[in-house]
């Protein structure tokens, strides 16, 4: 997007109805005039496609199109990837605790689009290097309602193509009470589908790997995972194992996960072990990894002792390192790229904690 208001094209109307608004071939617009504002920039240009009528400014391009505080957006993904609490970050720029938390979905819905954008190049080179599955035990809500954070990274590039969030049975060693709160848990919400890992799993490979194409999976030796591979009869992936017990070193195949995760729980605050920033919602948890992994492989370097390339320039996705300014350069539309049910339904904020019966769900007419 142009970097001045004199200098700025209206790159296509921003009306999903519009003709003009997938395919700008052809679309003419006209000025409208000026309005003015209380924030930078003070005075907007305003539009008017000449097709469909739809009046609009440069702001509908930017991501801080109708917020009050748009001067939040670029610090609030710089403490979130920081490994701040929600309430630090409220307290640290004197707003609402709900302030932060709309502007953090408001940046989970960005990256989960900007991901869905490059997907399409990252997955045609996805067979270049093997590739790394395996899965970040956490919870949301409180410690009876455990999630599983499953990645997929390349073994060389570390690019994150993509991941998915498990509902988990609570498991392991509990006390007689522990047990008799989750068996009334149970009773009240019901209990998590038992083959949910299994079919998310397989969600995460369709939409990541390219079909007839021979790919080498690195794994552990989840069950799940090799039912998974079996129901996807038209991709051809030799899957190799590692016990989980190995150790975690540089020389384990499952090393640039682990490492991953490790690097997840340093920067999240919400998955850090014994800490009260916890998740409230599985939600929640798609939108501050949705930012993670857009920061994690556009902006931060992929090794720290050569920080030259980021993950996506490893993987050839993109050629240049961006920075948290340049991946909030532009509004993106969903309407004008591709999606999945499963990350519809994430952008839609439809993704439903059973332990929370009111959630509210992304339905606004003009804001995204």
């Amino acid at each position: 997007m142009a970097a001045s208001r004199s200098s700025f094209r209206p790159p296509h109307c921003p009306n999903p109805e519009c003709t003009f608004h997938v395919d700008p071939t052809g679309w003419r617009f006209k000025r409208a005039g000026f309005f003015d504002r209380l924030r930078p920039p003070r005075r907007v240009q305003r539009y008017r496609c000449t097709h469909c009528g739809r009046a609009f400014s440069t702001q509908t391009f930017r991501p801080t199109y109708w917020l009050k505080r748009p001067d939040l957006l670029v610090p609030l993904l710089h403490g979130e990837v920081a490994g701040s609490g929600h309430r630090q970050l409220a307290r640290q720029h004197g707003v609402a605790h709900s302030t932060v938390q709309r502007q953090i979905e408001r940046l989970g819905r960005h990256c989960l689009l900007l991901h869905e954008r490059l997907r399409p190049r990252a997955r045609a080179r996805a067979a270049r290097e093997p590739l790394v599955l395996d899965g970040l035990g956490s919870f949301a809500g409180g410690q009876y309602w455990v999630l599983e954070l499953t990645g997929l990274i390349g073994a060389r590039s570390t690019y994150s193509h993509d991941f998915v969030v498990s509902e988990r049975r609570r498991s392991g060693s509990m006390t007689k009470p522990q047990r008799a709160r989750r068996a009334r848990y149970e009773r009240r919400f019901g209990r998590p589908d038992p083959r949910a890992l299994e079919r998310d799993v397989r969600l995460l490979l369709e939409a990541g790997l390219p079909p007839d194409t021979p790919i080498t999976l690195l794994t552990d030796e989840k069950h799940e995972y090799g039912r998974a591979l079996r129901r996807l009869p038209d991709h051809r992936i030799q899957r190799q194992t590692t016990h989980s017990k190995a150790p975690r070193t540089p020389h384990n195949p499952l090393f640039p996960i682990n490492a991953h995760h490790m690097f997840l729980r340093h920067s999240g605050a919400n998955h850090k072990r014994e800490t009260v920033a916890f998740s409230k919602r599985i939600q929640a948890v798609v939108a501050r990894h949705a930012i993670f992994q857009a920061w994690r492989n556009l902006v931060k370097a992929a090794s720290e002792r050569r920080p030259d390339r980021t993950p996506a320039q490893r993987l050839g996705v993109v050629t240049e390192r961006l920075t948290v300014e340049q991946l909030l350069a532009e509004r993106l539309f969903p309407t004008r790229i591709g999606q999945d049910e499963r990350t519809r339904q994430a952008y839609q904020g439809r993704i439903r904690s059973r332990f929370r019966p009111r959630e509210r769900t992304h339905e606004l007419g003009y804001a995204f």
